[in-house]
């Protein structure tokens, strides 16, 4: 395994997995990100005498695996790199989940946070990170002690998620802390995964960013993304025309009946909604099927909290649309914006 790359892809343990099971066709899918690692990865399984095809598809999570690639290719098995595991689904034995784990030194950027959250009084926090740095926390907790900082790390109860673990759409090891610390400190790119643990606790939280250095306190985003939402939802309460968009990726896969139930709902309400199910949501796709005035996402939660321009107008998501329909637009609690359908 090349040391100049910036992730840790272990070919030995797929060649391991699938010569024990007799697997010798390969597909191999990662994110974008890590796609041009993956592709080293599998011309040294080719050197080992197995077959590899490259997923193009996208990987966002791993409710987002290739399983109609795999059965259209005619390949033994599946190896899903880049996430820890299958998300609302349960994977076929012939699929591999392997974590590309960041080389990426992470003390720097978490001795800015502890630095930070000290200026600020915070003495407390809980620590999360997503998958390529899991390996590097236990490491980040002892440095937080250092200085001064108590961080303590919690577990989602999905049994497939490790301690510490926070993903898009489940980041219930922050809400198992509530009440026990002053703060979260995310270790991730990007603010993604800090704005989904503050919507979901309203506990102030750090994305500190090994990639750049950089920590930010994300509760100016917060508020952007719950103004957002409230203005969408009370859009969603006045349409009179919709779309509801349906996704198809295994960890995505929507309750028919209680679709149909919500369609119905809101039919009664003066709501009617055209249902277009889609792989991968696309703005292009929903333009031309004409314009709507509101979209209801039944696809990936935070399609309408980060990527919102992908859908033509206002989007809410379904399970925030019921809880606000059962319980009031005043009543409404950013973690709404977080629930899967």
């Amino acid at each position: 395994m090349s040391a100049a790359r910036p992730y840790l892809i272990d070919p030995e343990a797929i060649a391991r997995w699938a010569a024990a099971r007799g697997y010798r066709k390969l597909l191999l899918q990662a994110p974008d990100g890590i796609k041009r690692f993956a592709a080293e990865v599998a011309g040294e399984l080719e050197s080992r005498g197995f077959e590899v095809l490259l997923s193009a598809s996208h990987a966002w999570g791993g409710c987002d695996v290739a399983l109609t690639e795999l059965a259209g290719t005619g390949c033994d098995a599946l190896v899903h790199v880049g996430h820890h595991g299958p998300v609302r689904f349960k994977a076929p034995e012939n699929v591999l989940f392997l974590p590309a784990y960041s080389t990426v030194r992470v003390e720097g950027v978490v001795e800015s946070a502890a630095a930070k959250l000290s200026s600020e009084g915070l003495r407390r926090a809980g620590l999360l990170s997503t998958v390529q740095h899991i390996h590097q926390l236990k490491q980040a907790k002892r440095l937080l002690t250092e200085y001064g900082i108590e961080a303590l790390i919690s577990k989602s109860p999905d049994p497939m998620m490790p301690e510490g673990l926070a993903i898009g759409c489940d980041v219930r090891a922050a809400e198992r802390l509530l009440g026990l610390v002053d703060a979260f400190i995310v270790v991730a790119g990007g603010m993604f995964h800090a704005l989904g643990v503050a919507l979901a606790t309203g506990v102030r939280t750090y994305a500190a960013d090994p990639y750049t250095g950089r920590v930010a306190e994300v509760g100016q985003v917060v508020r952007r993304a719950v103004a957002r939402r409230l203005a969408n939802l009370a859009s969603a309460l006045e349409a009179r025309s919709g779309v509801l968009v349906v996704s198809l990726k295994p960890g995505q896969r929507v309750d028919w009946p209680r679709v149909k139930a919500l369609r119905d709902l809101l039919l009664r309400r003066g709501l009617e909604l055209r249902i277009v199910v889609c792989d991968d949501v696309s703005r292009d796709v929903l333009q031309d099927y004409g314009g709507a005035e509101v979209y209801v996402n039944a696809a990936c939660p935070r399609l309408a909290v980060d990527d919102g321009n992908v859908f033509p107008g206002p989007v809410v998501n379904v399970r925030e649309l019921e809880l606000v329909l059962e319980r009031g637009l005043e009543r409404y609690e950013p973690r709404y914006a977080l629930q899967p359908p």
